[in-house]
């Protein structure tokens, strides 16, 4: 049996579920993990070693640490590490997961099959670092986990393989990488061992998607104004097509995100709804509620749509600045109209 090695870039749970199916298998062997460094988080900056990280520690295997880029230390520690390795010479695969880093020329060089990234949605629709969150926003019901041959481009190297799964409409974007991953997990070994055999010809995408890309975001593309809340919840929704043709989106408190999204769903009710459970748990969708003690920010954790013409908004799970989360229901009336 085709023994391969393997090094593997990233940072994540996501990361570690890939690094797990390999080193299971008896195929691979994980000969090095690039990787943040330990990072002080929360309030009390404990330092704390990241998924991947510590799946080296637990399995002994080399950890090259990347802080800003991937600069000439990082390219020498991991030339050390890989003459310390078993097979003491390039590795056969390079994976990509969940890294956050610019690939430089001489890693994508480096293996001796190919430098491969998994990517968590249907390439080419939604290019960039954050696909799922792009599906839920925009409400698609159909989507899949796509393995590419990298290239310098964003998420534009050929297609190796695509699998399809239905996107469950109750998923928040914790449970749409959590399903994409452990399916990806249980064929990755089997794709790359195709892919080094010859069995699989990676294929070009189109250069073009048809979808923006799915960048990263900032706590304030969350937002929402609360008047369009409030209507949305007297079922009035404040968004119609004779809209469409006005200057809504120029004069929106909106992030270019939400705007987006907006314009594609024509309805706030509907981008609310979506919004909730894509951007949980981050960066929540919120807005800024008037109570007796002044203005207060409310965090929509969760939110139903009841179907009609138009669709009305039904909040469920909210937390209100300073408190502990409560059903809607049971706080609403701290909203002074």
């Amino acid at each position: 049996m085709q023994k391969y090695s393997i090094v593997i870039a990233g940072s994540t749970a996501h990361t570690r579920i890939c690094a797990e199916s390999l080193l299971s298998d008896g195929r691979f062997t994980v000969s090095a993990v690039i990787t943040p460094p330990p990072q002080l988080v929360g309030r009390k900056q404990q330092l704390v070693t990241n998924p991947l990280q510590q799946f080296a520690v637990d399995h002994h295997i080399p950890v090259v640490p990347v802080e800003k880029r991937l600069d000439a230390e990082v390219r020498h520690n991991l030339e050390t590490a890989l003459q310390t390795s078993e097979k003491a010479e390039r590795p056969d695969f390079l994976l990509v997961v969940d890294f956050g880093y610019i690939v430089p020329n001489w890693l994508l060089e480096l293996p001796k099959v190919a430098p491969v990234n998994v990517h968590p949605s249907t390439l080419p629709r939604w290019r960039g670092s954050s696909p799922g969150q792009f599906v839920l926003l925009y409400g698609e019901k159909e989507s899949a986990v796509s393995i590419i041959v990298m290239n310098e481009g964003l998420d534009t190297g050929d297609l190796v393989a695509q699998l399809p799964f239905s996107v469950d409409q109750s998923w928040t974007q914790t449970e749409y990488y959590n399903y994409a991953f452990e399916l990806v997990g249980k064929q990755l070994a089997q794709i790359l061992d195709q892919l080094a055999a010859g069995q699989i010809q990676p294929k070009p995408q189109p250069v073009e998607s048809p979808t923006p890309v799915a960048g990263r975001f900032t706590k304030e593309d969350g937002f929402v104004p609360w008047e369009a809340v409030r209507a949305c919840l007297d079922g009035a929704d404040q968004y119609t097509d004779s809209d469409s043709n006005s200057d809504i989106f120029e004069n929106s408190p909106l992030s270019p995100i939400l705007s987006a999204a907006l314009q594609f769903h024509g309805s706030w009710s509907l981008l609310i709804h979506q919004a909730a459970k894509a951007f949980s748990p981050w960066p929540g969708v919120w807005t800024i509620i008037p109570t007796a003690k002044g203005e207060k920010r409310m965090k929509i954790l969760s939110a139903e749509i009841i179907a009609g013409t138009p669709a009305k908004l039904q909040l469920q799970q909210v937390q209100i600045e300073g408190k502990e989360a409560a059903l809607w229901n049971q706080v609403k009336n701290v909203v002074q109209e």
